[in-house]
Parts: C-alpha cells; structure tokens; sequence
C-alpha cells in the first residue's frame, strides 16, 4: 500500500510541477512604445522673405483660448506679397500658453515621419499664388514636410490661403487622408503691385 501511496503521490508532483510550469510560461509581446499625441498648437507665424528685394513679410494667427467660444485673433494673419516674386517661407508653431513660449516648430522638424504641412491657396486668387514645399522628412523615398517652402506670385489677386498641419504617425504617405489635424488656419493673402 505504501509503495501505491508514494506512486500517486510522485504522479500528483509531477502533474502539480507541469501545472505550474505551463501557467508561469507567458505569451511573447512586442511591446511598442505609444504614438505621440497631437501637437497643442496656439500660434501659427508665416515669415516670408523676398528673394530679390530682401523684404520680410509676417503673418500671424493667434488663438490663446482654443478650448473657449472667442474667435481667433486673425487681425495680423495678413500678408501682402508683391506680384511675379519669389518667397522663401518659414512656418513657425508655438504654444504661448506656457511660460516661456514653447517653439512646436522643432518638434515637428525632429518628428518629420509624422508631420506634413499643407497650403491650399483658395480658388479666388485665381492660381497667381503657387506654394511649393522645399523640406523633407527622413521616410524612404523622402516625402515633404512642409515647414519651409517657397511662395511663389504672379498677378494682382485676393483671397484666403488654407495652412492644416497634419499628424500622421505610421500613415504619413505623402497626401493629405491619413492621420488627424493639429492645426487648421487661414490667412489672407494680397498679391499686389
């Protein structure tokens, strides 16, 4: 009777040590770090320099309050370009909630794959308005990013000038579709004599 007592006590620690085994053993995970989030955005500064006069032209979009019900401060969003010209343009992207203003613009810049500016000239300045990226990311082939660019007019003409940042972490391809939206601005736009 002993030795079937010591059988089945041998087969009960096997059976408990193969239990404990096979509940211990964890399923391998790739763990990835998590995408970042949308950039917080309240300023939105085009710098545009002439590239035969050396003139600098500044536009500004102001919203301090994005959560509330006030309109953005638009009264500096404005530029006026002179005709048949060519514009180096810089994008800056600031938060001035924080103390002191935080430069998004860097940012964007080192998380290129994730970003890409888009300028949509609206119809009414009738295709005297052309904006052509001149940055890039890192992707390969490289797709633009859009934080400088060039400006470039041709005749009198009026009208708004559409600027979306667009966050696209992993789906950055090149076109507009994929991701969401940081910021979504309008300027007006005077090509003038």
């Amino acid at each position: 009777m002993k030795k079937h007592n010591i059988i089945g006590r041998f087969a009960s620690l096997i059976l408990m040590i193969s239990l404990f085994a096979t509940s211990c053993k964890k399923e391998e995970q790739v763990v990835s770090p998590p995408l970042p989030g949308n950039e917080f955005l309240t300023t939105v500064k085009l710098q545009l320099v002439n590239t035969t006069t050396n003139d600098t032209v500044v536009a500004i979009w102001k919203d301090l309050t994005p959560e509330d019900t006030n309109p953005a401060d638009t009264s500096l969003a404005v530029l006026n370009l002179k005709k048949n010209s060519t514009y180096q343009a810089t994008i800056y992207l600031l938060d001035e909630t924080k103390a002191p203003v935080e430069d998004i613009t860097e940012e964007i810049k080192e998380r290129a794959n994730y970003h890409q500016l888009f300028y949509f000239p609206a119809s009414n300045l009738g295709g005297n308005l052309a904006v052509n990226l001149t940055d890039t990311d890192t992707n390969s082939p490289p797709l633009p990013l859009g934080v400088t660019s060039n400006f470039i007019t041709s005749n009198v003409a009026s009208g708004k000038l559409n600027v979306v940042l667009r966050h696209q972490p992993n789906v950055k391809n090149g076109t507009f579709a994929p991701g969401s939206t940081d910021v979504d601005v309008n300027f007006q736009v005077n090509v003038i004599d």
